[in-house]
């Protein structure tokens, strides 16, 4: 064969495979579901508590929260003390609003685990009727910044599920850590009190939660059940002024955390759903002193009396999934009982009382 003949047939060749190549369909994209991915009912009733196998998800948390409550009075040792018993509500009436955004990401890594990582960015303003400026305006302090980053896992242990998908059930172990990367301290004490003031929008110090949960499908109702047990090692920073180097350093424990909560999941439409959820917190007592070299930090600090404490919340949601991969739910949460006055909102480790409203828009693929 000639060269002239073997041009001809290579042209030809690779005429006919790019012609076989663009017959065939394309490949998934990274926003098209992967081959390997196990199969996620879209009624949120049948869902696992896991992801799933090879699903990734994408979800985006607004959350507004308003609470009316007291600042304390003049003594830092009245931390966490009940109105009437340990101080006085004159001039200490307190308005705390909290505006948190979080960015979640998750990924299916296998049937029964799932890894994820929360990024919150947290715009506050807190006031009290001591805030006020010649003119008899408010004067709030307001400030934002990145909130206290979470990651952590799910282990699967169990996942039963019915030929007709009408009975399921999933429990679960779950370890969340806090990492410290919001700004713990409210200001300093260099050039005066009060000289540099901002919202508190993270902790300063490392956090784990370890807890279980459990679901429970019968049709079109879903039972969920969870419990678990809050670490806060010390380190949080909080006011306190030390004489000898003029700066507010205080140490602030504000106590471990066990907590419980109970949901009703019911599933009108397909598409459509109805959760209600119950939640207790105890708190045991917090403890608060100045810096020092101790290890833990908070070792010969003060224990509060009186800091500890049952809280309760009410929570309902609205859960609205258009398909297995785009989803919208709406919640609005109330404190029932608990939850301490406040000397500064510290959100994330001891929750002001109050009512909070939000949604979530998620995406799976």
């Amino acid at each position: 064969m000639s060269l002239r003949s073997r041009t001809r047939a290579s042209l030809l060749g690779l005429i006919i495979v790019l012609t076989t190549m663009a017959a065939v369909p394309a490949s998934a994209s990274w926003l098209q579901p992967h081959t390997r991915q196990e199969a996620v009912p879209v009624a949120e009733v049948e869902r696992p508590l896991v992801i799933g196998k090879s699903w990734f998800v994408f979800d985006l948390d607004f959350r507004f929260k308003y609470s009316d409550s007291h600042f304390i009075g003049d003594t830092p040792a009245n931390v966490g003390m009940t109105e009437g018993t340990h101080w006085e509500s004159e001039k200490n009436d307190g308005r705390w609003v909290y505006r948190r955004w979080e960015l979640g990401l998750g990924w299916g890594f296998s049937r029964n685990i799932d890894l994820y990582a929360r990024i919150p960015v947290v715009w506050g303003s807190v006031w009290n009727n001591r805030m006020m400026d010649d003119d008899g305006n408010e004067t709030p302090i307001t400030g934002a910044g990145l909130g206290d980053v979470h990651g952590g896992f799910r282990f699967q242990f169990l996942r039963n599920q019915s030929e007709d998908g009408r009975f399921s059930n999933s429990l679960i172990a779950n370890l969340d850590m806090r990492f410290p990367t919001g700004d713990e301290s409210p200001g300093s004490y260099i050039g005066g009190p009060n000289n540099v003031v901002t919202i508190v929008t993270g902790t300063g110090t490392w956090g784990f939660d370890f807890n279980a949960r459990f679901k429970q499908q019968l049709a079109i109702v879903a039972l969920e059940v969870g419990a678990g047990f809050t670490w806060n090692p010390t380190g949080t920073v909080m006011y306190l002024v030390e004489d000898e180097y003029n700066q507010f350093n205080q140490h602030l424990d504000p106590g471990d955390v066990i907590h419980g909560d109970i949901g009703v999941t019911v599933q009108f439409f397909q598409n459509l759903a109805l959760r209600g959820d119950l939640f207790l917190d105890y708190r045991t007592k917090s403890k608060w002193g100045a810096t020092s070299a101790t290890f833990p930090a908070c070792k010969d600090c003060d224990i509060i009396p009186g800091s500890d404490g049952l809280y309760m919340d009410v929570q309902a949601r609205l859960i609205s999934d258009f398909n297995v991969h785009l989803g919208i739910d709406a919640y609005f949460r109330y404190t029932l009982a608990g939850r301490h006055n406040f000397m500064w909102p510290l959100e994330e480790i001891s929750p002001s009382r109050g009512w909070t409203a939000g949604a979530n828009l998620a995406y799976r693929f």
